[in-house]
């Protein structure tokens, strides 16, 4: 079984993943925090993220669909400065991390990619409820990850 405990050791693990895996990490990850969009895109270009036969053209299109809907989101939130659209906003980034393809550069790695922006959502969330004790997001991606590990 496979444990990871901290950043360094979750690093090392999604670079040894290939760009498949990758994006179906980090569609895991976003799934995590899905409870913070409404954006019925989001939610529907997760469902391709997370299919591992889903084809290049039915990963473009979830692509451009979350694109979308991020951009709109990065509108309302820096117009109102509302920390709830902030969250949106950042799970539709988490998402289009995973789902972007990418060349794979050091600090890159998309499935990394959107764990942060997955923490932003949540640490957003946490500031919009006034929440002394945001919950550890990290600690949730070190579970999820070892979880999608243990069963490739």
């Amino acid at each position: 079984m496979s444990t990871i405990s901290n950043d360094h050791e979750m690093k090392t693990q999604l670079d040894a993943l290939d760009p498949t895996q990758q994006r179906l990490v980090g569609a895991r990850l976003v799934e995590s925090v899905l409870d913070l969009s409404k954006d019925e895109r989001i939610q529907q270009a997760l469902k391709t993220a997370l299919d591992p036969t889903a084809t290049d053209e039915q990963l473009k299109a979830a692509l451009k669909s979350a694109n979308q809907a991020t951009l709109e989101g990065h509108t309302r939130c820096g117009a109102a400065g509302d920390w709830t659209d902030q969250a949106n906003y950042f799970v539709g980034r988490a998402l289009v991390a995973c789902l972007t393809p990418q060349v794979r550069k050091e600090g890159k790695n998309p499935a990394w990619q959107a764990a942060l922006s997955c923490r932003m959502a949540r640490t957003s969330a946490a500031i919009d409820q006034d929440s002394d004790n945001p919950l550890q997001e990290n600690t949730r991606q070190y579970v999820i990850l070892s979880s999608q590990l243990d069963n490739r």
